[in-house]
């Protein structure tokens, strides 16, 4: 992520991060879109996978909290956020947060890295937000730290799924 001055107003990076999500195949239909609601509202889903057999990617509206923690984000990297995925791991309380930066010369490379998705998986650069290890009841999303990085994601039934590769 760059710093300094932003080069593309929050109107075009909407429009760019609406199509990224169409991209991604998140739900999108007549009667429930989240992109809609996105382009709209700049209203951000949570995805939050569970295996049924299959992994879906079952979508939230977004918290209080982790609206905060989005306009944090936002705030402080120049950036958009489109979509989090949440997962409960053993390290703690991770957020996955997709984004489109406010310089288009890094727009290209952004999109690459989501293309892979019909056919297997993308490989997109998140911010994650790791909230620790907290209670679900009392969870206190501004405790905790972030970074960036890489993150593996594929399609969950109209959400998306984080995939933790196993490295033994």
């Amino acid at each position: 992520m760059q710093e300094g001055e932003v080069n593309m107003t929050k109107k075009e990076m909407r429009k760019e991060a609406a199509d990224r999500m169409r991209l991604l195949g998140l739900l999108d239909e007549k009667e429930q879109s989240v992109i809609r609601d996105f382009e709209e509202e700049h209203k951000v889903y949570v995805s939050r996978p569970k295996n049924l057999g299959v992994m879906v990617g079952v979508l939230y509206e977004w918290s209080d909290e982790e609206r905060t923690l989005v306009e944090k984000v936002e705030n402080q990297f120049q950036i958009l956020v489109y979509h989090m995925i949440r997962n409960v791991t053993n390290v703690g309380i991770l957020y996955a947060m997709l984004s489109a930066s406010s310089y288009e010369e890094e727009w290209t490379a952004e999109r690459k890295a989501l293309k892979g998705i019909k056919s297997d998986a993308a490989n997109p650069l998140a911010y994650v937000w790791n909230a620790g290890l907290q209670e679900e009841e009392a969870l206190d999303l501004s405790k905790g730290f972030g970074e960036w990085g890489s993150i593996l994601i594929v399609e969950g039934e109209g959400g998306l799924c984080q995939i933790f590769p196993d490295y033994e």
